[in-house]
């Protein structure tokens, strides 16, 4: 019997329909399953329903924000070391590299960003 290695799964939080759309049509190339949230409430939620690879999150989201998320997935063991991608449109001084790394972000991007710098780290980040 041939046993397949199982994709991994990359977990996106956006609020912005036409950014998932983007994220979920790049992401698709890298192989991996990509799940896909609309808040940070379903992203943790997802997240401890899931074994996810990486996050993929916007900082800016309503209820709870990116980093409120982020700090919540990492107190969970499983997830002490998950690699999290931040995204951010935000210019505001709150929404920064610094901040980021912080709530435990593995890298931060800012809006708008190059869909091949993103899928070059996601690759790396995920060694595929």
């Amino acid at each position: 019997m041939i046993f397949l290695p199982m994709p991994k799964i990359i977990l996106v939080a956006d609020d912005e329909k036409h950014m998932l759309k983007l994220l979920e049509f790049n992401l698709a190339k890298t192989g991996c399953r990509v799940e896909m949230v609309s808040s940070g409430e379903e992203a943790l939620a997802r997240a401890m329903n899931l074994k996810i690879d990486l996050l993929l999150i916007d900082v800016e989201m309503p209820g709870m924000n990116g980093f409120e998320t982020v700090r919540a997935i990492r107190r969970q063991k499983a997830y002490a070391k998950l690699p999290v991608i931040m995204l951010t449109g935000c210019g505001d001084d709150a929404c920064n590299a610094a901040a980021a790394r912080r709530a435990g972000a593995s890298l931060f991007l800012t809006k708008p960003f190059s869909s091949r710098r993103l899928l070059r780290e996601v690759e790396g980040i995920l060694a595929l």
